[in-house]
């Protein structure tokens, strides 16, 4: 068994002498005192990671999505070439190819102009038979309401 020693009133004045304090500390106040230490641990280390991720994104967008590759760099270089220089398509037929900007010119002075070809020819509009199985399914006002276009006649523009 354990023995409980007390204090003799000299060894309590000792004590006090030496500013030793006998209260216990209070239960509810040591518990607020840690619940808000855990919660701003808790805040911070939420901070944190969130500065830590934000600033990864932005590294990230820097490095290597703000750049261009050398390969697409490369592709942009050909393809402005191909768009801003003259140069032979087939140099046996003599035929060149034109800068964008002098074709696009060239295009807008011939409509300018009235001179514009498209190669097709006017068709006249197909009109579809009927189906005898369709026609008597058909309401008894369909077929007056849309005349047919006449025989050989040009196309609606």
């Amino acid at each position: 068994m354990s023995e409980t020693k007390s204090l003799t009133p000299e060894q309590i004045a000792a004590l006090e002498k030496e500013g030793f304090d006998r209260n216990d500390p209070s239960g509810p106040w040591v518990l607020a005192f840690a619940a808000g230490i855990v919660f701003t641990l808790v805040l911070v280390v939420f901070a944190v990671d969130y500065l830590f991720q934000a600033t990864l994104d932005q590294n990230v967008n820097d490095s290597v999505l703000t750049q261009d590759s050398p390969e697409l760099q490369e592709i942009r270089t050909k393809e402005a070439e191909q768009l801003n220089h003259y140069r032979y398509a087939d140099a046996e037929k003599k035929s060149v190819r034109l800068p964008i900007d002098r074709a696009m010119d060239l295009f807008a002075a011939e409509a300018k102009a009235g001179k514009l070809f498209y190669p097709i020819k006017p068709t006249p509009v197909k009109v579809p038979e009927a189906d005898p199985a369709a026609a008597g399914a058909a309401p008894a006002g369909a077929a007056a309401a849309a005349p047919a276009p006449a025989a050989g006649a040009a196309p609606h523009k």
